[in-house]
């Protein structure tokens, strides 16, 4: 019988510097697949594919990050994993007394029988509420753009837990246990060497997918 585990990133109130993988590692393609169960921001999932580069590529990762449903039928990828977007991922203003309960998790991986699955959910409504308490006043778009910033840092975590195959935390870093609305906010959160080291490990092994390669996974 298999028994399905999750390990949340908590919101809890620096980071390590990413040094680049060789250049003469190829690249790995990844196709992060995001299903988005409300209306999304375009300038969000623009900021949220940067943040992914930036934060991935340097350790061998090609992302090509896709929404759901705008995928083609029948449509294949080398390696795939998934996040349902729960709850709304569009940054708007709140009320200055209104009351939002920011406990419990930002995102979260499932695990079966030891195994890190390829399959997560992220919890939109809670990365919202969280910045909403700290951004102040700033533009729409620069809003819209901070959420994608802040929800590709809660994704790359996830991604790590998959890739490498762990359930393991690092004490600095995007990938320890606890990121604050504040550390989401200034995105200066980068893989530390222990993370980075992992999933490179785990590249040069040829871990295969753990999730199905095709649009009908859903």
């Amino acid at each position: 019988m298999h028994t399905a585990k999750s390990f949340p990133v908590a919101l809890l109130a620096a980071c390590s510097l990413l040094r680049a993988a060789p250049s003469s590692v190829t690249p790995a393609p990844v196709t992060i697949l995001v299903d988005f169960e409300k209306p999304h921001s375009p300038v969000s999932v623009a900021a949220m594919r940067r943040e992914l580069e930036s934060l991935l590529t340097p350790v061998g990762l090609k992302i090509d990050l896709q929404i759901r449903s705008e995928l083609k039928p029948s449509q294949e990828f080398a390696d795939l994993v998934i996040f349902k977007m729960k709850g709304s991922c569009i940054m708007e203003s709140l009320p200055i007394a209104a009351l939002s309960d920011e406990r419990g998790p930002l995102a979260m991986a499932y695990s079966s029988d030891g195994e890190v699955l390829h399959f997560g959910e992220v919890q939109c409504d809670r990365i919202r509420e969280s910045l909403n308490r700290v951004v102040g006043r700033v533009p729409h778009d620069s809003r819209q753009s901070l959420l994608g910033r802040a929800i590709g840092l809660v994704i790359g975590h996830e991604v790590y837990h998959m890739i490498a195959n762990s359930t393991k935390h690092t004490k600095h870093g995007v990938t320890k246990e606890s990121l604050s609305a504040r550390e989401l906010l200034e995105g200066d959160l980068r893989l530390p060497d222990l993370a980075r080291m992992a999933l490179q490990e785990a590249l040069a092994s040829g871990r295969p997918p753990a999730a199905s390669t095709s649009n009908g996974f859903f």
